[in-house]
């Protein structure tokens, strides 16, 4: 089992890879998403953990399946 802290770290780190590969800016992905762009940075640098319907609008909004953000571990 990850710990909270590496499932975060992770879970931000894919967020902002996917958000690169699509060459969307924090602030872009947080308008398409209805979020705070520093919401979107406390995110892709783990110091705030989404729940789960922020993970879904998060991946709605980068068009991709919810399980591409998460660990593949779980």
């Amino acid at each position: 089992m990850l710990a909270k802290n590496t499932f975060t770290q992770i879970i931000g780190t894919n967020i902002k890879k996917i958000r690169n590969r699509k060459q969307l800016s924090q602030e872009e992905l947080a308008d398409l998403c209805g979020f705070y762009r520093t919401y979107i940075n406390l995110v892709e640098s783990a110091r705030r953990t989404p729940s789960s319907y922020s993970l879904y609008r998060i991946a709605k909004a980068l068009k991709v399946p919810v399980d591409e953000i998460y660990p593949s571990t779980v």
